[in-house]
């Protein structure tokens, strides 16, 4: 009961920064909305941006991991608060920023939900829009299939799709993530007709799918 509390409180503190900061965004005042989203990272994360520029996320997983209680909520105010820092970066135009903290924003949320699993949906959405942010970018390996598995887990059926096909290009054909890939459409087979129509990936794609990967083996 305590805990679930905590998350209503956790999620109507973001739904009203959210609102506070893009309202700055869009009346300009760009330092404004930085001051909010510090102060909330400081109270909601017990880190500052200053921070959070200079540490990897590993490195901030490990410091937020530090407290036994309601990690999942505080990494779940990680990432959306990331993902205010990054569109305020992408309105500076500054480019490395903004990937720099959108890619921050989406472990943030990956982690929140490894944490648990039963979190609110809203925030896996939330990092599909984020990952969506990142596809046109190089980005490392384990983000790839973080972005891979956040798809299929909002049913973004048919870029979840198109993220493995372009793992397997980055890798030459990696027979692990052949498997990966073939247990994924496996997983597909057991979704019902709507839930692949709203995925946009029908199953004779899904069938098409696992007949192409297992070329790819050699079966």
């Amino acid at each position: 009961m305590i805990k679930n509390d905590y998350m209503k409180e956790i999620e109507n503190t973001l739904t009203l920064t959210n609102e506070e900061v893009r309202k700055d965004i869009v009346n300009g005042d760009i330092g404004e909305a930085k001051e909010k989203i510090n102060k909330k990272l400081k109270a909601l994360v017990g880190i500052d941006i200053g921070t959070i520029d200079i540490f990897s996320f590993n490195s901030i997983e490990s410091f937020i991991g530090k407290e036994t209680h309601y990690n999942a909520e505080k990494f779940i105010a990680f990432g959306s608060l990331m993902k205010l820092q990054g569109l305020i970066s992408d309105k500076e135009n500054n480019e490395s920023a903004k990937i720099q903290y959108y890619e921050k924003s989406l472990e943030g949320f990956y982690k929140a939900y490894t944490e648990d699993d039963e979190i609110n949906e809203k925030y896996l959405y939330e990092a599909a829009e984020v990952a969506d942010e990142l596809i046109n970018y190089e980005l490392s390996l384990d983000l790839d299939k973080k972005i891979f598995r956040i798809y299929e887990l909002t049913n973004k059926l048919d870029r979840a799709e198109d993220t493995l096909f372009y793992i397997l290009r980055k890798t030459h054909n990696d027979g692990s993530i052949i498997l990966e890939g073939i247990k994924f459409y496996n997983r597909l087979k057991e979704k019902d007709y709507d839930e692949l129509t709203e995925g946009n990936l029908p199953i004779e794609e899904v069938k098409d799918g696992i007949l192409e990967l297992e070329r790819r083996l050699g079966l």
